[in-house]
């Protein structure tokens, strides 16, 4: 009798209380690590959108001070390149070029004169290249939240996972 006692109670082990534990600890870890993975693609939207905002307000600030717009050296009304705005906005440092979207990608101020690059509106735009859940949220926050209409538009519908280029019309 004492021998089997003994070979009991040198057994090591978990009691399904420790292992209870212990799962609910790594399941409180995983959700602290998605929920945290959320909030940083939650702050990447406001800075997307708050970048929009700030090179709209940099064109608006620069024809403030000399009554036309940035890089529209022939003052039609429309932006003649990407780099002659780019040059006057960054010579009243207003913003700066190398500045990327929280997303990787860069800036670019265009003129659409004849319905393309998106054949929904006409006129100077900000472009990036976004990923279209990404391009939704801007839409919803600073339009309509529909991809062919407003001042916000886009290369394609807000579907898929391939980055999209969207435009913020410049009125």
């Amino acid at each position: 009798m004492k021998t089997m006692r003994k070979l009991f109670s040198s057994q090591t082990g978990f009691t399904l209380v420790e292992l209870a534990i212990g799962l609910v600890i790594i399941g409180l870890l995983i959700g602290a690590i998605l929920g945290g993975a959320q909030m940083i693609k939650n702050a990447k939207i406001k800075r997307q959108i708050s970048d929009m905002r700030g090179l709209y307000g940099a064109v608006y600030t620069y024809f403030d001070r000399f009554l036309q717009l940035p890089g529209d050296s022939d003052a039609d009304g429309y932006f003649d390149t990407d780099s002659t705005v780019w040059y006057d906005i960054e010579a009243q440092e207003l913003a700066y070029e190398a500045k990327r979207s929280p997303f990787g990608a860069k800036y670019y101020f265009g003129a659409d004169t004849a319905g393309t690059p998106a054949a929904h509106r006409n006129g100077n735009f900000i472009r990036v290249s976004i990923p279209p859940d990404v391009a939704l949220n801007v839409d919803k926050q600073l339009d309509d939240g529909i991809d062919s209409t407003g001042f916000v538009v886009s290369s394609s519908t807000y579907t898929g996972t391939a980055k999209i280029n969207v435009y913020y019309f410049i009125d």
